[in-house]
């Protein structure tokens, strides 16, 4: 557990930095230092995610100093830890009264924080903006229309997400900058260690391996597709690691699901060592956005359980397959054995050059007029 640190009331600041989930603190380990080169900073950990595999371990591993204050929102429905975020963010952006805040992505962290931000008239600047899947129920999906639509900066990852931007006309400012999560991959990619030497290994060196992660509400909630799901991984030919998210585990647990066959179910990774088994495994299968990512950066070909993506570039270049949950059973092995043995080669720089933290602070020292 992170500590509380009292607000200095009397520090001018800048940029309050709001992040919460996994996938944000990887990104907010590069984009804190980098607006700290040139604007004061006071970043905000709302603690959504917060056991240790998914937080704290992440701090340690990315070796950056941990958040100023923890919010300890923790679980709980949408309604509730997006309305925790509001109060608890307000009474930051209050006692700070910073020139505007930084939000990454499209979690109830995010949502939270710019709507406590608007609420109190302070601006609002939007990483990962303009971001599409198509799916309006998806609660991903309405968060990043909402918060796209109150922010004054819209910082896109790519030229796609961009124009989708420009073309719903919203009043902020728009700015191609690329994705954060390449400038963390690239600075750590040389770090991640041979998958062998991590903890529990269950596979002979050379063994050729899937990769899995699912943690989706869309997946998670329906236990039947989950349960066809885990059948289907476990018949599949190829040896499957599958990190399990703790909601996920959850889920599981209440099927009384065990693995007899290919699936091997572990404890959710490190960063690195997430780094090593997608970097090193003949496919990945998941319905993480940041893995997508990370396989399209990697060069490992990705096999996607969703009927749709927001990253849609990666499937466009053949670098990701989608599989609806629905249709697991009947596609997913063939889609699994085509994905092993697809060509690796692909164009790898729709979401920028790795220099996106960079890019988001000189938009938003341009954009205060620092």
């Amino acid at each position: 557990m992170l500590s509380v640190q009292q607000p200095d009331t009397n520090k001018d600041v800048d940029v309050a930095v709001f992040y919460g989930t996994r996938p944000q603190i990887v990104k907010a380990s590069r984009l804190v230092a980098a607006l700290r080169t040139r604007l004061s900073v006071v970043a905000v950990d709302t603690g959504q995610h917060y056991d240790y595999q998914l937080n704290g371990l992440l701090y340690e591993q990315l070796t950056v100093r941990p958040a100023d204050l923890f919010l300890e929102v923790g679980s709980g429905t949408h309604a509730q830890q997006t309305a925790d975020v509001v109060v608890r963010s307000a009474d930051i952006i209050s006692s700070y009264k910073p020139r505007c805040v930084v939000v990454v992505g499209d979690t109830n962290s995010t949502l939270g924080a710019a709507l406590a931000a608007v609420k109190l008239r302070t601006p609002v600047v939007h990483v990962e903006a303009g971001l599409r899947s198509g799916d309006p129920l998806m609660a991903e999906e309405l968060n990043r229309r909402i918060v796209d639509a109150i922010s004054g900066l819209l910082c896109a990852p790519s030229s796609l997400a961009a124009a989708t931007l420009a073309s719903e006309s919203p009043s902020g400012t728009i700015v191609m900058t690329g994705d954060i999560a390449r400038d963390v991959l690239q600075a750590n990619c040389s770090r991640a260690p041979s998958v062998v030497s991590i903890a529990g290994w269950p596979f002979a060196q050379g063994a050729p391996f899937i990769f899995c992660t699912l943690h989706r509400a869309e997946l998670t909630a329906d236990m039947g597709t989950l349960r066809t799901v885990l059948e289907t991984l476990d018949n599949l030919p190829v040896g499957v690691i599958m990190a399990v998210h703790p909601r996920t585990r959850g889920v599981i647990a209440s099927l009384d699901f065990q693995p007899s066959g290919s699936l091997v179910m572990r404890d959710p990774l490190g960063y690195l060592e997430t780094v090593a088994c997608i970097r090193d495994a003949a496919t990945v299968v998941t319905d993480s956005g940041g893995v997508q990512r990370e396989a399209y950066w990697l060069g490992t070909p990705c096999v996607t359980v969703r009927g749709e993506t927001e990253w849609t570039e990666t499937v466009k270049c053949g670098a990701n397959t989608l599989v609806a949950p629905r249709a697991v059973a009947s596609d997913l092995p063939s889609t699994v054995a085509r994905s092993i043995e697809s060509e690796r080669e692909w164009d790898r720089d729709a979401y920028g050059d790795g220099h996106a933290a960079d890019a988001i602070t000189a938009a938003t020292c341009t954009w205060l007029g620092a």
